[in-house]
């Protein structure tokens, strides 16, 4: 039996989408992701597997060699992100302190974000 290496996210990333880069996308803590390969630039490729009920739009492609992966980018919760985050992503209490332990804040940034955070 062969085993299989993969890294489980013990906080929640922020997945950039098309368009708008304040439009946040939340990869959950837990998700399973499993290294495909790693750049000379300093970023490394993950794959993740989803598991889809029902019909969805899509787009088929075919790939030949010419056509190269697409991936979207994905990065930690920064403390400039958690404002917007919260507003306007579904962030479970669970989630949200994964992140704040995940960037050590003290706090005292944490209040200040409550301070400045908009109703």
């Amino acid at each position: 039996m062969s085993k299989t290496t993969y890294l489980k996210l013990q906080e929640p990333l922020l997945l950039e989408s098309e368009g708008k880069s304040q439009d946040f996308h939340v990869l959950p803590a837990g998700t399973a992701l499993y290294i495909d390969r790693s750049f000379p630039e300093g970023f490394t490729r993950y794959i993740a597997y989803i598991n889809i009920k029902g019909d969805f739009a899509a787009e088929k492609i075919v790939s030949d060699k010419t056509n190269l992966v697409d991936p979207i980018w994905a990065h930690p919760v920064q403390r400039d992100d958690l404002p917007f985050l919260m507003e306007n992503t579904p962030v479970t209490k669970n989630d949200l302190v994964r992140i704040l332990k995940a960037r050590k804040m003290t706090r005292e940034e944490l209040a200040q974000i409550v301070r400045d955070w908009e109703d």
